[in-house]
């Protein structure tokens, strides 16, 4: 089996959200090389970001700009935020069945007429667009995915 995976699916599994078993069982057979899970730096990206703003509120910075700010200036601060990153990464090079694909200007212009039909946000847009493009039922959480036609979402 082979699916593209949202960064819903990496999300719930760290972050402990209440989809975490199922997200845990899809990343499992990634992990063991029985199922071709594909990823673009998109997705690395967002659970990335979610990761840094999820440590920043652990650690009590809240508010955005906020956050930003420490995080530039303070090293022991940005450390801190940065660990769960690194241990995603770790996680992400030993998932045997995982693959990059890049992201091109066909994906964006494909992805541009998804988000005017469907409303889907630009991102998620370029997620399904990749999907579509390789012929892969797409592994996420996010109940608007369904509203494109032709793109199978599980689980």
């Amino acid at each position: 089996m082979k699916c593209y995976i949202d960064s819903s699916v990496f999300l719930h599994l760290l972050l402990e959200g209440d989809r975490a078993d199922e997200a845990e069982e899809i990343l499992e057979r990634v992990e063991n090389g029985e199922v071709t899970g594909y990823i673009t730096v998109l997705v690395a990206e967002e659970v990335a970001f979610k990761l840094l703003v999820a440590k920043a509120s652990e650690l009590g910075v809240d508010e955005f700009w906020s956050f930003k700010k420490r995080f530039l200036k303070d090293s022991e601060f940005r450390g801190k935020c940065y660990e769960p990153i690194m241990e995603f990464r770790e996680y992400l090079d030993k998932m045997a069945g995982l693959v990059w694909v890049p992201v091109a200007d066909r994906e964006y212009w494909e992805a541009l007429k998804i988000v005017r039909k469907y409303g889907l946000l630009t991102v998620d847009a370029i997620h399904a667009a990749t999907a579509l493009k390789l012929g892969v039922p797409l592994a996420s959480f996010d109940e608007d995915f369904k509203r494109v036609p032709g793109l199978k979402v599980i689980p």
